[in-house]
């Protein structure tokens, strides 16, 4: 393994590396290298920079997409909430839920249309 002298440390560097040892219960040695450790580790590669940047950019038409007039997202957003709560205790089946969701996200259907139809099947049951 390697060693690594490290010269001019600040002293306030210094006491904060020992204070933090002492709550860590380690030496000060043992600090200095899981703080080095950590930092190292904790930097992404390029290759990791890159696939995150592309992802990223493939999400753009999800984050950006166009809501119709008059659209909700929180409404929108508590509609797929109770399709869900519908499907988990047994008012949809999962091929209903996954068509209502998708037209919704879709726009084909709104909100208010979800709704009534979950209000259906509740009535139903």
């Amino acid at each position: 393994m390697a060693t690594l002298t490290i010269r001019n440390l600040p002293d306030e560097v210094h006491d904060a590396l020992r204070r933090r040892a002492a709550e860590h219960r380690r030496s000060m040695e043992a600090e200095a290298r899981a703080v080095l450790q950590a930092a190292v580790a904790s930097r992404p590669t390029e290759a990791e920079r890159a696939r995150a940047l592309a992802d990223l950019q493939a999400m753009k038409p999800a984050i950006r997409r166009e809501f119709p007039p008059d659209w909700s997202q929180l409404d929108e957003d508590l509609t797929d909430g109770h399709l869900e709560g519908a499907w988990e205790n047994g008012f949809v089946t999962d091929e209903e839920r996954r068509s209502w969701a998708d037209r919704l996200e879709r726009f084909e259907v709104w909100p208010r249309d979800v709704e009534a139809f979950l209000k259906s099947r509740l009535g139903a049951a």
